[in-house]
């Protein structure tokens, strides 16, 4: 099965989350964020760029209304392959799927939203947040079973499913974000990327 996630940022209080279809674990699509968030020189260029970014929802037709997406997506990467024609906004950003580089580098102003993933944690197994508000790079793990007492970013309420929502494990400075061996010794040697439960956290 898929291991399902989420990437993105958060800015204003707001989320700007896209999902990722597979390999969602800290050790591939966590490590891949870790290293494009590495490469940034100047985080209020950063800052500037995600506020302008304008989150929709993924699953939006496409139609007259989202012309101008289109037309950024062919002039910011015009050799994009697709399996059929796009249908919807999942569709037309599907081939970007995992990485922030476009939205980091200032290519693209539109995205797929997939904000309100996060709170399904039955099926949203991680997510990897650059958090702008408090400069933090987030990590998130799902199949909650219990409430976090210490999330205050969101309700905990328990979905149908009985399961809650996400709760962050460990968070990184922005400014001085770890080496990648660094960061791999947490998730392959400390329980803190891979445990749900609170006491095991730094």
């Amino acid at each position: 099965m898929s291991t399902r996630g989420l990437i993105g940022f958060r800015c204003n209080d707001t989320d700007k989350l896209i999902y990722n279809h597979a390999d969602s674990h800290p050790d591939t699509l966590g490590l891949k964020v870790l290293r494009e968030l590495r490469e940034v020189d100047n985080w209020n260029v950063i800052l500037d760029r995600i506020e302008s970014l304008v989150p929709i929802p993924e699953q939006r037709k496409l139609g007259e209304h989202s012309s101008m997406a289109e037309a950024e997506i062919r002039r910011a990467f015009p050799d994009l392959e697709y399996r059929g024609s796009p249908q919807n906004f999942y569709d037309l950003y599907q081939p970007l799927q995992g990485t922030l580089k476009p939205y980091l580098d200032g290519k693209l102003m539109f995205m797929p939203d997939a904000s309100d993933f996060i709170h399904n944690s039955l099926h949203c197994e991680r997510a990897y947040i650059a958090n702008l508000d408090d400069k933090k790079f987030e990590v998130w793990k799902g199949l909650q079973s219990e409430p976090d007492s210490e999330n205050e970013r969101y309700p905990q309420e328990a979905a149908r499913t009985g399961y809650y929502l996400c709760t962050m494990l460990r968070s990184y400075d922005l400014e001085k974000l770890p080496e990648q061996g660094t960061y791999l010794s947490d998730y392959f040697f400390f329980r803190d990327l891979t445990s749900s439960r609170p006491e095991d956290r730094p």
